[in-house]
């Protein structure tokens, strides 16, 4: 009963919700691809390293097996095979008839239209007969009709000429459909099934220029007329031959058939390579031919028994970064666009170094044996560094460390020597994360790729000196390798924005950018509210300090404080900050009753959320904007109104109450108090230390106990040390304001601050 009542419970709760179901899906994409990606490695008794010696026992073949071709050298010896196969032709034996025909009625046509023009005959044409006349000579055939001779005998004998040209032109042979590819010396002409004769190319007509050059040449006629005669004449005949692509495909086929894959066979209890031997690119391609053997005799079992295991390997590594990312950060796991990021750099990455180990064997292949002191680890080509850049620009720091642990992990599974790549990228994809975590110029992403270069090289060096107590082991080849690494790993700088747009996900490259105080919407809120900027800086900087210390994004909450009240200028002289005699008299708002100043007080967040649509800001920041005030009330309104009517509360508490929602994250919650604290302590008209302190302490209790901090993460330790932070840094704020009495916690001024 208890299982059925889970399992009822699990399918109303789970495998009905889209958003869980299309999250298994992609895990499930994941773990599938990266299983097809993982190679089918040989056995571990079969693991050797080109260049080095063979340690174990004389490696002696159990069994026949065959060694195949290359597939770079099958596939030319099958090219040159085809090869010799010429394009073979069919021909036509009543193309001359059909040539001849079309010539005559060719003619036919034009000595019928040259009799339309004739004195006698002109005056019984219709006009649009005429038209039609002229555009035929003047359009088609581009001569005029007094150009030709009216001599009835003159056309018997181009009649007669020109069926001699067509016979003399197709016993040549015409061919004109012949692909460029297929220009060779010899073609095939089938004269039986299967049977072909061979004749030059040169002996035949393959242009209808040059065919129509040699007609002319054959007239004697004016100059005027040659050309068009030649086009008539040329333009009737009908090729003889005609390109066969079918027969030409199956007959390099059946050739290439003919070449054998198999490079060579070995005896059963043949020595493969003895104790203490090199590992010559041949004798590696034998073992590999060995294994392979050994693999086909083993059967379905097992090679099914391998896919489980490679299956299972991918799904316990994608087991254990869920499992940190649902217990740290769940906003990533949660998120299926996030979790697609995280899953799709990964799987690029291990791709790219899936391909890096397919270029030992390419090298040798291209160098030869005697580049055996080549033995470079391609896979350190692989810009395995991505993913630690990635996830600390687009998340945060541990996402990055975490991330970068399961890449060196992958990466030590497709290489033979696998800790000495573990060792490496983990220090190098360290090195990254550390450099990247304070990241607020541009330079730093390429300085970040120097430190990058100096952790795989050091790493390298250090881990060849432990392994082999010298320096001798050291490839200047592989460093040069990590050059490469690092030059490859710029590309993520470009990849970063396609990302952006791909997974709608926001990086610090992007904060940066909006971090620049010339950003346009910065420029126009310090123009049309300066008072209003000046209070943003000022709150960027606080929160950015409690940010560093309860360990949360800091570049993200001093770009969410710096366009968190935007939504003020469209309205700027309704708040104080912004009114040059706001000590005087609160003029914008007498003319308004208590209602309508709250509601134009509070259209600032609705108006800051249109502005930031309207310049494409990201939805993060957009969250600043709607949550900086959670659902406080315009404290100074809401008091104005009980006075005015005698302490009975409003009908609707609402109107006074900002829309919301709640803060969400550490961030903006840290946004919603430093906001507070600074728009508060500019009342205080003589500011010390104690009575900042005491601001500080009343402005945090009444976020609490105004249920304002309920759907933050913030911990009781993380609200101390905020509380500590912004009573250091407000120790220092001097800046003379309205003094609000003790139990109002919030500056809610008529000219309110956001």
């Amino acid at each position: 009963m208890e299982i059925r009542r889970t399992l009822r419970v699990f399918y109303k709760r789970r495998l009905r919700d889209q958003e869980f179901l299309l999250r298994l899906a992609i895990v499930g994409g994941f773990v599938t691809l990266m299983t097809l990606f993982m190679p089918r490695t040989v056995n571990q008794e079969f693991r050797h390293e080109i260049g080095q010696r063979w340690l174990r026992q004389d490696l002696i073949a159990e069994t026949d097996f065959v060694i195949y071709k290359p597939a770079d050298s099958l596939a030319f010896q099958k090219e040159q095979a085809s090869s010799i196969i010429n394009p073979i032709l069919s021909r036509d034996s009543l193309a001359l008839g059909r040539s001849i025909r079309q010539f005559d009625e060719k003619l036919l046509e034009l000595t019928q239209k040259l009799e339309a023009v004739t004195p006698s005959a002109e005056a019984n044409l219709t006009d649009e007969t005429a038209q039609e006349i002229d555009a035929f000579f003047l359009n088609e055939i581009g001569i005029p009709p007094e150009a030709f001779p009216q001599d009835k005998a003159w056309f018997s004998a181009l009649r007669r000429q020109g069926a001699y040209l067509i016979a003399a032109a197709l016993r040549k042979g015409i061919i004109l459909d012949l692909p460029e590819s297929e220009l060779r010396d010899f073609v095939s002409v089938r004269v039986k099934p299967r049977e072909e004769v061979e004749i030059p190319l040169t002996s035949l007509w393959i242009s209808q220029n040059d065919l129509e050059r040699w007609i002319i040449g054959q007239l004697s006629v004016s100059d005027q007329l040659s050309g068009f005669l030649g086009r008539l004449i040329g333009g009737s005949i009908v090729p003889d031959l005609r390109y066969e692509s079918d027969w030409t495909r199956q007959a390099r086929e059946e050739q290439m058939r003919w070449v054998s894959p198999i490079q060579r066979r070995v005896k059963k209890g043949t020595v493969i390579l003895e104790k203490g031997e090199i590992v010559t690119p041949e004798v590696s391609d034998t073992i590999h031919a060995y294994a392979q053997s050994l693999r086909i005799i083993g059967g379905v079992e097992a090679t099914i028994g391998r896919l489980i295991g490679r299956f299972f390997l991918i799904f316990l590594m994608t087991f254990l970064m869920l499992t940190f990312l649902r217990v740290n950060r769940p906003r990533i796991f949660f998120s299926n666009q996030r979790l697609s990021l995280v899953l799709t750099t990964l799987l690029l990455v291990v791709g790219a170094m899936v391909i890096a180990t397919r270029l030992n064997d390419v090298a040798f292949r291209l160098f030869g044996q005697d580049r055996s002191d080549l033995n470079l680890s391609y896979i350190f080509l692989a810009p395995a560094c991505i993913v630690p850049i990635f996830m600390s620009n687009f998340f945060d720091h541990r996402v990055a460390f975490f991330s970068n642990l399961v890449v060196t992990f992958c990466g030590a599974v497709l290489v033979q020597v696998g800790l000495e790549y573990a060792f490496v990228q983990l220090i190098a994809g360290t090195v990254a994360v550390y450099s990247l975590r304070r990241l607020r110029k541009r330079e730093v992403f390429f300085y970040t790729l120097g430190f990058i270069f100096l952790g795989y090289t050091t790493a390298y060096i250090t881990f060849n000196l432990f392994a082999k107590g010298n320096l001798d082991a050291v490839n200047l080849n592989t460093i040069l390798l990590f050059a490469i690494n690092v030059l490859l790993t710029i590309i993520a700088y470009n990849l970063i924005y396609l990302f952006e747009q791909i997974f709608r996900v926001t990086s610090d490259l992007t904060y940066l950018e909006l971090l620049d105080t010339n950003h346009p919407l910065l420029k126009e809120l310090a123009r049309k509210a300066p008072g209003t900027f000046q209070h943003s800086l000022q709150v960027a900087n606080l929160a950015e300090a409690a940010a560093n210390e309860i360990g949360g994004n800091a570049l993200l909450i001093h770009v969410g404080a710096l366009y968190h009240d935007i939504g003020k200028m469209a309205h700027p002289k309704y708040f104080i900050e912004n009114q040059k005699d706001a000590g005087k008299k609160e003029a914008p708002h007498e003319k308004l009753s208590c209602q309508e100043s709250a509601e134009m007080i509070i259209e600032h967040v609705r108006k800051g959320v249109t502005i930031a649509q309207k310049y494409h800001l990201p939805k993060e920041l957009i969250q600043f904007i709607q949550t900086h005030h959670g659902t406080t009330r315009v404290e100074y309104f809401y008091r104005m109104y009980l006075k005015e009517t005698d302490h009975s509360a409003p009908e609707g508490e609402d109107l006074f109450r900002y829309p919301g929602p709640l803060p969400f994250s550490k961030e903006t919650a840290v946004l919603m108090i430093a906001d507070s604290v600074e728009a508060a302590a500019r009342s205080l008209k003589n500011p010390t230390v104690e009575s900042l302190y005491e601001l500080v302490d009343n402005i945090v209790d009444y976020k609490i106990s105004e249920d304002q901090l309920v759907n933050s993460p913030l911990t009781f330790y993380d609200i101390s040390r905020i509380r500590e932070v912004l009573k250091e840094q407000m120790a220092t704020i001097y800046h003379g304001r309205i003094e609000y009495p003790p139990e109002v916690s919030e500056d809610q001024t008529p000219a309110s601050r956001s």
